[in-house]
Formats: C-alpha cells, structure tokens, sequence
C-alpha cells in the first residue's frame, strides 16, 4: 500500500514540477516562450535604397543573429522607388499573418505627402522601432571634380544652376536642398533618382555636379570601400569624426539650429497581432546590444541603436516642425 502510493504520488510530482518548470521558464526567461513563436517563420524586412545604404545597414547586421535566436527565415527585400512608398505598399499588402516589415527613415515618407502623395501610407502602419541614432547626410562631388571645398561650390552655384543629384525633393535629401537654398539665396537644377547607386552614377557619367549621401557611408567600412566621391558639407550638429576635416552646414551658415538627422525606424502593418511586434522588437533590442553586433555595427559606420515605438513618434514629429519650416522651398 505505502509502495503503490509513493509511486502514485511520484507520477503526479513529476507532471507538477514539468508544469512548475515550464512556467518558470517562461517567467524567469521569456526569451525562451517569446522567441519559440516566430520559430519555423519567414520574417521579410523591405527597405528602399539597396544594399550598403542606411535602410539596408542595420537588418544586414542583424539578419544572422535574429535568425538563430529566433529560427525564423529571414529575408531582406529591396523595393525602390516613391521616397519609401513603394516599400510601404510591399507591406500594407501583405496577407493577414504574414512577417513583413518595413525599414525606412520617415522623414522621406513625410517629404513625400507633404503634396498629397499617397498620405495615407504611414497612416497604414504602425511605428515598431527605431534601429539607429540621428544620421545626417553630406553633399558630395566626383572626386574629379574642380569643386573642392563649401566655397568652391558656392561660388559656382552663385555664377550658374547646378545640377543635384537626389532621391526628390520630397524624399530623402529633400530638407538639404531646401536648406542650401534658402540660407544661401540659390536655386539648384534637380537630377531625381531613385537609389543611392543612381546618385553616384549621376554624378560619374556627369550628369549632375554634386549630389547627397548619408555621412555614415563614406568613410570606408568592413563591407565597401569608400564611394569615389568627395564630401564639403555635412548636415549634423557636429562634424563626423571620420571626416573631420569636412564642415557642417551649421559651422558655415552660422546657424546653431541648422542642422539634421534621420533615425532610421521600422514599421509593420497595422493588422500585425501585437504579440509579434512586441517580440520582434526585443528581438532586435536584445541582438543589438551583443558585443559581436555592437563591433560590426562600428565596423560599418553604423549608429546602431534600438528604441522603441515612442521614439519613432517623436522623431516624426521634430521632422514635421522642419519641413513646415522649409515648405516653400520643398514645394519648389
């Protein structure tokens, strides 16, 4: 009697501490039940400008660790075209259920329904995350060309229009054009593309004088040499360490204000169950912060920083106080 009870409570015991196990698991490290529900999943991030870019930088960092943490497939996916919009509508479009995320700097998306078009794209989706601290953008020549430096180039844009190669003044770049203009009383001829590799090939056929990069992507990194290009300008509120030689539009305008960045952001489609975002955004928060990730990142120039939902929203809205401020110009 004492032997068949002892092995009937040694039953019970063992399904209670399986239980008490599991939940302690789960409670104690909720990596282990979070990351098991995209395990066997695809994840897609779809970014706008192609490989070596800003949007591209950050998942291309991550996309092997968020893989093994997670055992979901994950793809990146490069959509071009409409400041973002065509990326933006990939993702809106996904079936219910699918993965698919967005990586983008919003301010482009705002330049571009500044007019109306398609306004109701950044409405359609739902802020994530922000995946890198402020970047600024630099305006660059052809390393052959006669302009050197800031003044050179002003000078030459005071004697005729020079041609800028840029994604449109309602996309990325746009607030620049609209600041040199309006500081410095120009008016430039516009040479829109649609990519960063169409920025630099505008401006080595000659098709344009001077055009925009993101800062970040012209000091050499682990993954590309340097583009054959030079910078005069920069846009944030200090130099780059890399190009310290380089002024900043603040320093040579005189503006203690004159200055911008870009955080680069993710979003997902509003229909996304929240328990997936809620995830994907610890995901990318706990792989950003590995020391492996952290030395990548600085190996590529990245200023990678994970932040949540919030801090996308705030940075959406210090933009639109800039571009109300530059209206005329962007409209140009």
């Amino acid at each position: 009697m004492r032997v068949e009870s002892v092995r009937w409570l040694s039953r019970a015991a063992l399904a209670m501490i399986a239980a008490a196990l599991s939940l302690c698991l789960s409670v104690l490290h909720p990596a282990i039940a979070a990351d098991a529900k995209l395990q066997g999943l695809q994840i897609v991030f779809v970014e706008p400008y192609g490989p070596h870019s800003v949007t591209s930088i950050p998942v291309t960092l991550m996309r092997s660790e968020i893989a093994r943490k997670t055992g979901a497939q994950v793809e990146i996916v490069s959509v071009g075209g409409k400041a973002g919009g065509s990326a933006l509508d990939y993702v809106v479009k996904t079936p219910p259920g699918g993965l698919v995320f967005a990586v983008l700097d919003p301010i482009s998306r705002q330049l571009a329904e500044l007019d109306g078009e398609r306004s109701d794209l950044l409405k359609a989706v739902q802020p994530v995350a922000k995946l890198s601290a402020g970047i600024s953008a630099a305006l660059i020549v052809p390393e052959v060309s006669p302009i050197r430096t800031i003044d050179d180039f002003l000078a030459q844009a005071r004697s005729r229009q020079l041609r800028l190669a840029h994604l449109g003044r309602r996309a990325a770049f746009g607030l620049e054009v609209a600041m040199l203009e309006k500081k410095f009383g120009l008016s430039f001829v516009d040479k829109v593309v649609g990519t960063r590799a169409q920025i630099l090939e505008a401006l080595a056929s000659g098709e344009a004088d001077a055009g925009f990069l993101a800062t970040i992507t012209l000091p050499p990194s682990a993954d590309a040499p340097p583009p054959p290009v030079r910078p005069i300008l920069t846009f944030g509120a200090q130099r780059n360490p890399k190009l310290g030689k380089v002024p900043t539009f603040r320093e040579r305008a005189g503006d203690p204000k004159g200055s911008i960045t870009s955080a680069i952001s993710l979003f997902a489609p509003r229909t996304m169950p929240h328990e997936f975002v809620v995830t994907i955004t610890r995901v990318l928060d706990e792989v950003a912060a590995e020391p492996a990730i952290k030395k990548a990142a600085a190996a590529d120039n990245f200023p990678l920083e994970v932040m949540p939902a919030s801090a996308v929203a705030a940075e959406i809205a210090r933009s639109a106080r800039l571009i109300a401020q530059h209206r005329e110009y962007l409209l140009r």
